[in-house]
């Protein structure tokens, strides 16, 4: 290899870089906490990005109303206006929708948790009550289960004892968990900051980013390029519109179900599953799992019938919603969903079932694309 200039400088890169990777092999822990700081650095920024994200869903539909409402006025103040009103309404009703739910929400798990705390001692008395009939009945086969004796004093003297040992260790996990939520108020005020920012002149933006991958990238690299970009915008959209639809229904018909059949707790349980519905797949049935642990305080047997509810209720959605609304938007294949959200939880955990289905979905259709591209170069069909 001639040593010109060009070639020295790229053998100080790879040398450079050789170093670097070694030494961040030999320190995992220096090199996770300058990433930690480096993230902790621009979550706001990340965060921001996702609101306007969000937010920018609300927004178009807005601003194709107003245009509609608007279009016979030539007034060039109500083109002006136009952008941060519906900004501002598309903030109010996205908060509007969080706030709502947490009325519903908070209100009746107060409840909740009152009524079990009422229960406590009847349930004990009626646990140790099927314990003592389960127990006679075993002996009959020569099995004897061991003696169950749940005094409420007791267990009341436990806990208070558990607390008094490590109140200090509490305390200082409150003072910990009382700044992390400083800090997250604080990263959620500079999303939103940034998100207006971005969503305030997002045509400005996208151009210069545009003009900016055009002016480092060959023509044809730039146009795949912002072709992927703009599928990914796609299905990302799609995606969560579609969710977030399925996620309301879901919620909606389990409501009324719920309050048709007499279930105890229907709006708390409705809100938690369709909260949780957002996660594909695996979501409404740990919303399911926590309603079932609420009814089955009141009555076991409307415990099991609510299970029994919900299998039914998630077949017609998984059959019917699901595919309508979110299957069709992403154009990813049931099998692909599943292996999406399976591989994403495991890898990245909630967030990566959340992320799994469109990054599979722009993974899937990019690679429809490069084998269609080589079939009909090799002329199949």
């Amino acid at each position: 290899m001639e040593l010109n200039r060009k070639n020295v400088r790229r053998l100080m890169l790879l040398i450079t870089f050789a170093l670097v990777l070694a030494w961040g092999i030999n320190n995992p822990a220096q090199v996770g906490g300058i990433v930690g700081r480096l993230f902790g650095l621009i979550a706001p920024f990340l965060l921001g990005f996702c609101f306007a994200f969000v937010l920018n869903i609300i927004l178009r539909p807005l601003e194709r109303l107003w245009n509609r409402l608007w279009r016979k006025s030539k007034s060039p103040l109500k083109q002006k206006l136009r952008r941060p009103v519906c900004l501002i309404f598309s903030l109010l009703l996205l908060f509007g929708v969080v706030a709502a739910v947490f009325l519903v929400l908070v209100p009746q798990m107060r409840e909740t948790i009152l009524s079990i705390s009422a229960m406590v001692p009847q349930s004990v008395e009626k646990t140790e009550q099927w314990w003592a009939e389960l127990s006679a009945f075993l002996s009959r086969f020569g099995a004897y289960l061991p003696e169950l004796n749940l005094d409420e004093e007791k267990i009341i003297s436990t806990v208070t004892d558990f607390i008094a040992r490590y109140a200090s260790t509490m305390a200082n996990k409150t003072i910990d968990i009382t700044r992390s939520i400083f800090k997250v108020f604080f990263n959620i005020i500079m999303a939103l900051i940034v998100s207006f920012y971005v969503l305030g002149q997002k045509e400005l933006y996208g151009r210069n980013c545009r003009r900016a991958i055009r002016a480092v990238m060959k023509p044809a690299q730039a146009d795949r390029f912002l072709d992927v970009v703009s599928l990914v915008d796609r299905s990302f959209n799609s995606y969560v519109t579609g969710q977030m639809t399925e996620a309301v229904i879901l919620g909606c018909l389990c409501c009324v179900g719920m309050l048709i059949f007499r279930f105890p707790y229907a709006p708390v349980i409705s809100v938690v599953i369709g909260f949780t519905a957002l996660i594909p797949i695996f979501g409404a049935w740990v919303g399911g799992a926590v309603g079932a642990f609420l009814i089955v305080f009141v009555s076991p047997m409307k415990a099991i019938w609510f299970i029994v509810f919900l299998v039914i209720l998630q077949q017609l959605e998984n059959n019917l919603i699901y595919p309508k609304v979110v299957g069709k938007s992403v154009g990813l294949p049931g099998i692909w969903v599943l292996a999406a959200v399976t591989i994403g939880g495991g890898a990245f955990g909630i967030l990566g079932m959340l992320l799994g289905v469109p990054t599979c979905a722009v993974i899937y259709t990019l690679g429809k694309e490069f084998v269609k591209r080589r079939t009909e170069g090799m002329g199949e069909t």
